[in-house]
């Protein structure tokens, strides 16, 4: 289990009263039990690969997804074209990375996502695709955001 340093935390602490806060919650949220069902958003399922709009050139920060080549279950193999982007500079074949099955688009044809963000999730085995597909509803484009722990509240004062 991840701790945080004495060291930083005290400093930070007598820096910051907040950062206190934060710094006890840390190792509370690194001992929390591992994974819960993927639609709490408690974690990325094993199962799913999150696959991620590229930069097709040095100045591109965001595409427009002109179309989608597989429809949802769908096997996939690494290599084969996925999707078409619309780049600042030419519309480009984005091809898989991954071999497996699609199991939830995130960004539909026609709407744009910025680079790096998860524009569709793949399934490793068609089995778990409805799970995948859950887990991408609470997801989004941000899989970072749904497998942080949520805030602890914090009551008034």
């Amino acid at each position: 289990a991840a701790t945080v340093p004495p060291p930083v935390a005290a400093t930070t602490a007598a820096a910051d009263p907040t950062a206190t806060f934060i710094a006890a919650a840390a190792p509370a949220a690194a001992a929390a039990p591992a994974a819960a069902p993927a639609v709490s958003g408690a974690g990325k399922p094993a199962s799913a690969v999150a696959v991620m709009m590229p930069a097709l050139s040095s100045t591109m920060k965001e595409g427009r997804i002109t179309q989608w080549a597989k429809a949802i279950g769908d096997k996939v193999e690494s290599g084969e074209t996925l999707l078409v982007v619309e780049s600042d500079k030419a519309d480009m074949d984005v091809e898989s990375f991954e071999d497996g099955f699609l199991a939830a688009i995130v960004t539909p044809e026609g709407e744009s996502a910025t680079v790096g963000a998860a524009v569709a999730y793949l399934a490793t085995s068609k089995d778990a695709i409805a799970e995948v597909a859950a887990y991408a509803k609470v997801a989004g484009s941000n899989p970072a955001a749904a497998a942080a722990p949520a805030a602890a509240p914090v009551a008034a004062a």
